[in-house]
């Protein structure tokens, strides 16, 4: 017999600390027409998609494993150099350019990173996701077009994401995901003027957003050249990457831009435009770079998607929200499918207790959301009259109210004789 003594016997799961968040898991895919991919697989670099459609990709943890190892390095620009070797070596320093402004942001994001020389086509968006095996939560797409952003490039990339009839898109697949696109205004002849008659949105188009503003810092320029002027997409990805998925990219305190000299892809400064022209483009939907006025720093103006302004999914934060709980709720549900389900053996309907299990079950990811303080609230409710014995199907009705942002103050203020 052992000695008296006072044992403690250390439990386990009381802090309900929760496994790795793969929220800020991201992709970037870049096409750089004057990158010589030569060696790029050999450098290490994985290719994805088939073989006339293929990108080369790069999974990366922190910045450094850019050079360390795939060998992509920042060169530096040389007089003597030919022609085709400067505009390979301004690709490379592109890279590392918007690598390192994605982990500067994010300094604890996954990226993916995916380069091609042709323009990015909703077949490349498919084929990052499915190398990643579903975990990316959005994507940058920094795309070359020398007419812009068109309906049918929008239409491509939706479809990737949420498919049409008879074509099933990575959300049918339960790998949802939300898509930030960028261009460059000087090689499509973009205009400020141009964008602010020609927003894009359109009802449907949730998963989609555009990105006009970059940094165009001269001594960037003297690295990448005209590749400027296409958006910061890898801050902006990074942005998104950190912030949770309630939360707006725009919030001044949590998401200082830091860019040198903002401005937009079409060339034009931020301190030369408007403010009649940035609410125009507000208005268009667009992400750029603003300033507020007694602050030094630069932030993103909002996290608008392409949807309609009355949309459920109007922001990027309402998107993200709804894929982190339905990508939740099947985690949890998945187990249950194809299991029995017992019925009250006099009104055929189901059981009480095996509706509650149902509930318990399906509500688990909501309850981690809501302490995450990632959702307001949310109830699950099943009909127990319904007769899963001729359907073979329960139907399971999901509520959740999500958490506001504040994008505007109206703050009353005034004189008064007294205080009462």
């Amino acid at each position: 017999m052992a000695l008296n003594d006072i044992n403690f016997i250390k439990g386990n799961g009381g802090i309900g600390r929760q496994a790795a968040s793969e929220d800020p898991i991201s992709g970037l895919i870049m096409s750089l027409s004057n990158l010589i991919t030569t060696g790029l697989t050999a450098g290490g670099f994985d290719t994805a998609g088939s073989w006339e459609n293929a990108i080369f990709v790069a999974k990366l943890k922190y910045p450094e494993q850019l050079s360390a190892d795939y060998g992509i390095i920042e060169q530096e620009i040389d007089s003597n150099d030919e022609e085709g070797e400067i505009a390979d070596k301004m690709a490379r320093n592109a890279i590392v350019y918007h690598v390192y402004e994605f982990f500067r942001m994010s300094p604890t994001g996954t990226l993916f990173l995916g380069l091609t020389t042709t323009d990015v086509s909703g077949t490349n968006i498919r084929a990052l996701q499915y190398y990643a095996a579903g975990t990316i939560r959005q994507i940058g797409i920094l795309t070359p077009t020398t007419t812009g952003i068109t309906t049918a490039i929008l239409a491509d990339y939706q479809q990737a994401c949420t498919g049409t009839t008879g074509a099933t898109g990575l959300e049918q697949e339960h790998q949802p995901l939300s898509l930030i696109i960028t261009w460059n205004g000087g090689i499509s002849g973009t205009t400020l003027a141009s964008l602010s008659g020609n927003g894009h949105s359109q009802a449907g188009r949730q998963n989609l957003s555009l990105l006009i503003g970059c940094d165009l810092d001269p001594a960037l320029y003297a690295k990448i050249g005209a590749l400027n002027q296409y958006g910061c997409i890898g801050n902006v990805l990074g942005a998104i990457s950190k912030a949770a998925v309630n939360e707006c990219i725009g919030w001044v305190a949590k998401f200082p831009v830091g860019l040198v000299m903002p401005g937009f892809i079409t060339g034009d400064l931020l301190k030369d435009v408007t403010t009649l022209q940035l609410n125009q483009l507000n208005d268009a939907r667009y992400i750029f770079v603003l300033t507020h006025v007694g602050d030094a720093g630069n932030y993103y103006n909002d996290s608008f998607t392409l949807d309609v302004a009355t949309s459920d999914y109007a922001f990027i934060e309402n998107v993200r929200t709804m894929d982190k709980a339905t990508r939740g709720i099947r985690t949890y549900l998945l187990p249950e499918l194809n299991s029995p389900i017992y019925v009250d053996p006099v009104t055929g309907k189901m059981r009480a207790d095996v509706v509650a299990s149902i509930e318990n079950i399906a509500g688990k990811a909501l309850e981690d959301m809501e302490k995450a303080g990632e959702l307001s609230g949310w109830i699950v409710e099943i009909d127990p009259d319904q007769n899963v014995l001729a359907t073979s199907t329960v139907e399971i009705q999901i509520k959740q109210v999500p958490v506001g942002v504040m994008r505007k103050v109206n703050v009353k203020i005034s004189y008064t004789t007294k205080l009462n």
